[in-house]
């Protein structure tokens, strides 16, 4: 009786913690879950089930060991650091968890070294359209969080129940890593793209997979294209590009004005949303299946300048290689013209496609309001284009940011599509959200940057230059809007139509108009401006995997797609997602559908794609 009393007032001092551990262990489990979608087969669920538990506990146990240690030495001034160790790891875990948890429900990712970048430079804010308000509130709720995990270490620190488990029990749990992994082998071994899939919403988990070795055994089927599919060129080889030099020939050739408007979907691209490009479209060169080579703005540029798949972006960046288009064009004395309504740096284009031109890259003051910037810079390129010497050709870029979220619309532009969201806050988005405000506030934003095209294409014909200048309107990536009923808004978290699929419009001097129905892609435009615009003879081959627009196209043709994460391959209404333990498809709703069809040849045609272009990152001698 009274060995009892007294455990039960002297508890002993880290009592607490195993019960702190799991019940954060499951409360955290609750934004996870909110982003897991359960696959169909019950032992695919008890796996995912497994994983997510081992995961958490794993983490938690992380964040309560230096409580643990510290608990457990006789030095008081230290043992009394315990429980403001634990409370400050733990809630800095709960902030990890949450941003990823919206990080992941926004882009289908997780937090990584390029997403913590962006985080700190602010570009994260701005892809989730955060306003000061929510980074505020954002703020209030995190020092909320903290308060109470204090609150609650202390309840349970100061509680004297003995019957508090003590963290030697901890050791039961311990078989849920063995049994995470050995689970994860086996459906990686088996195809099991149901239950691998599964685990896609858990952060930071990362399964082991031995299926070389099972195919030896006999007991797993090895597909070493499927390995070459996923992987990523060296960004450390040797640089071989182009394959061959340019022999170019151009006498005098035209000037280039490629307008770029972040975000715009293909939908976008109608009389009644885009009166001025519209009737663009309608008198030159059109597109009506084009797709760009990211979700997202750095991949898709880069494909749209160089001409390759953007899997050899890191490679390009590592090497501060230009494309090979601004190169020519500024060996023939082009004047650069570099604007954005956003910054440029953001999309690292500085360290990749105008890595090699010594022109500045104009954006906004920081000063002028962001739903000002993009009149600002239209603006200072009019004058520009205004200003710039007959005798020189001139290469200008445009990327308008309008419609980008926040999607910013001036008081005193035209508001024509109603009812319209107040602001563009992406954090305020989940499955139940009524897409139409939010839409109207991006089709307004699509409609003034409308307005700035209409502004610069005016210049262009004031200076004199608009029977000499090939005119280039186009987008980096598309928008969701809850398109697909699958919780999907903005960019970068999927590569349906709505994401990968843009306007590509080009008015050329003594082309007629024309409508082309051929797949088209952004890696297109590099080669056939290199042919036609500077007379080089050499094949596309030589420099890019593209084709040129202007000759025979086939009607369908798989592309490469890429995002900060993932990478996809679109042929027609169908997206080959490449998955680690295999290839996901997708059918034109983006319902992920049974593999009913041999990907066996669209593989090999994307991997020789690949090797076509293989000496960019050739080995060194």
């Amino acid at each position: 009786m009274t060995h009892t009393r007294s455990a039960t007032l002297h508890p002993h001092p880290t009592a607490w913690l195993t019960a702190y551990l799991l019940i954060n262990a499951a409360g955290s489990s609750l934004p996870v879950l909110l982003n897991v979608t359960w696959p169909a087969a019950i032992d695919a669920q008890l796996f995912v089930a497994v994983a997510l538990a081992s995961q958490l506990i794993l983490a938690l146990a992380v964040c309560c060991l230096p409580g643990w240690l510290l608990g457990n030495i006789k030095i008081k001034p230290l043992r009394a650091l315990a429980l403001p160790s634990v409370v400050t790891l733990t809630t800095l875990w709960w902030i990890a968890l949450l941003i990823d948890a919206r990080v992941f429900h926004q882009f289908g990712f997780h937090l990584n070294g390029l997403v913590i970048g962006l985080l700190l430079s602010g570009r994260l804010m701005e892809q989730l359209g955060l306003t000061t308000v929510s980074c505020l509130v954002a703020g209030a709720v995190l020092a909320g969080m903290a308060t109470l995990q204090l609150l609650f270490a202390r309840w349970l620190k100061h509680r004297r129940i003995a019957a508090l488990p003590r963290a030697r029990w901890l050791w039961v749990l311990l078989p849920l890593l063995p049994i995470t992994q050995g689970l994860a082998i086996w459906y990686d071994a088996r195809s099991r793209a149901d239950a691998m899939t599964g685990l896609r919403p858990i952060p930071w988990l990362h399964t082991a997979t031995a299926r070389r070795h099972l195919a030896r055994l006999g007991w797993a089927q090895e597909d070493g294209r499927q390995r070459q599919l996923a992987g990523q060129p060296s960004t450390t080889a040797a640089l071989q590009y182009p394959h061959q030099p340019l022999q170019c020939r151009a006498e005098r050739p035209m000037n280039v004005l490629m307008i770029v408007v972040d975000s715009l979907r293909h939908d976008m691209l109608t009389p009644a949303q885009m009166p001025n490009a519209s009737q663009f479209a309608a008198q030159g060169w059109q597109a009506e299946q084009h797709y760009s080579t990211g979700n997202n703005t750095m991949h898709g540029l880069f494909g749209l300048f160089y001409g390759l798949p953007a899997l050899h972006t890191n490679t390009m960046i590592h090497h501060r290689r230009g494309p090979e288009l601004l190169r020519q064009l500024d060996q023939r004395g082009y004047q650069f013209h570099l604007y954005g309504g956003a910054s440029l740096q953001g999309a690292r284009m500085d360290r990749a496609v105008f890595a090699q031109v010594a022109a500045p890259l104009h954006t906004a003051p920081n000063d002028v309001a962001q739903d000002l910037r993009d009149r600002y810079v239209v603006n200072q390129l009019a004058a520009a284009l205004r200003a710039q010497p007959a005798e020189t050709p001139f290469f200008g870029f445009m990327l308008l940011d309008s419609a980008h979220a926040p999607y910013a619309v001036p008081a005193d532009a035209e508001h024509r599509f109603l009812p319209q969201a107040r602001s563009g806050d992406h954090l305020k988005t989940h499955r139940g959200t009524d897409p139409a405000p939010l839409f109207n506030r991006y089709r307004n934003a699509v409609l003034k940057a409308d307005t700035l095209i209409g502004q610069l294409l005016q210049a262009l014909d004031d200076s004199g230059r608009r029977d000499d200048t090939v005119v280039i309107i186009t987008s980096d990536h598309g928008e969701s809007f809850n398109d697909l009923g699958q919780n999907d808004w903005g960019h970068n978290g999927n590569f349906s139509d709505v994401q990968t699929r843009v306007p590509m419009a080009i008015r050329w001097p003594g082309r007629a108009a024309a409508k082309e129905p051929a797949i088209t892609s952004h890696i297109d435009i590099a080669p056939t401006l290199l042919r036609h615009l500077l007379a080089c003879s050499n094949p596309p081959s030589d420099h890019s995997a593209g084709l040129d627009l202007f000759g025979p196209l086939p009607p369908m043709r798989p592309l490469l797609v890429e995002s900060w994460t993932q990478r996809a391959v679109r042929v027609g209404p169908r997206a080959l997602i490449v998955r680690p333990y295999g290839i996901e498809v997708r059918d034109a709703d983006y319902r992920q559908i049974p593999d009913t069809t041999s990907t066996a040849a669209i593989t090999a045609a994307i991997i020789d794609q690949m090797q076509l272009l293989q000496p960019i990152s050739r080995p060194s001698p």
